[in-house]
């Protein structure tokens, strides 16, 4: 059951409800080939409420959010074409890569709870278990495969993600956009 924007509230209610009853089986019956148009309307929605609630949490304004939801929204994609490169040389999957950015997508359904205390950290595992089922549906892996493919994008994110950190501190004005109080 792919995302259809046609029927918005309805069709994104019940590709969530696949995704958390029957992720296995949501993720063998999508599509591998074709336009990602759909899927990335789904990862854009879903990214830009994560990212709405995550500014309005920190107490950011429209800058932090902009942030927010340009670095959210670009990773992802960064992501898929890394993960896509990996499953395809380390593992010779033939898969196209509008498959592996479908896992992405609709993996992301868990960003919607990431700004959460406590149930964001569970949602992430969520997540990275989401995408290690796609990666077995979608690609045909085995699940040690799919389990290697999972940690090596999450230790390249996670790096990615530092270095982000420790480069960006001096060029964002973190206290403008309400990250850290003002002076």
């Amino acid at each position: 059951m792919e995302f259809n924007p046609l029927r918005l509230v309805e069709s994104f209610a019940g590709v969530c409800r696949e995704i958390l009853v029957r992720p296995k089986d949501f993720f063998r019956n999508l599509p591998r080939e074709g336009a990602i148009g759909n899927p990335l309307l789904f990862l854009a929605i879903c990214v830009f409420l994560s990212c709405l609630f995550m500014a309005n949490m920190l107490n950011g304004d429209y800058r932090l959010f902009l942030i927010l939801f340009t670095a959210n929204l670009s990773s992802d994609f960064i992501m898929s074409g890394i993960l896509h490169g990996l499953v395809k040389k380390a593992f010779s999957s033939q898969v196209p890569f509008a498959a592996t950015f479908r896992v992405i997508a609709y993996s992301s359904l868990t960003d919607l709870a990431a700004w959460i205390p406590f149930v964001g950290t569970i949602a992430s595992f969520y997540g990275m278990y989401l995408i290690f089922l796609g990666l077995q549906e979608i690609h045909q892996l085995r699940p040690r495969q799919a389990g290697i493919a999972v940690i090596a994008i999450t230790v390249l994110a996670l790096g990615a993600g530092i270095t982000a950190v420790i480069a960006g501190k001096d060029l964002l004005p973190m206290a403008e956009i309400g990250l850290l109080p003002a002076d």
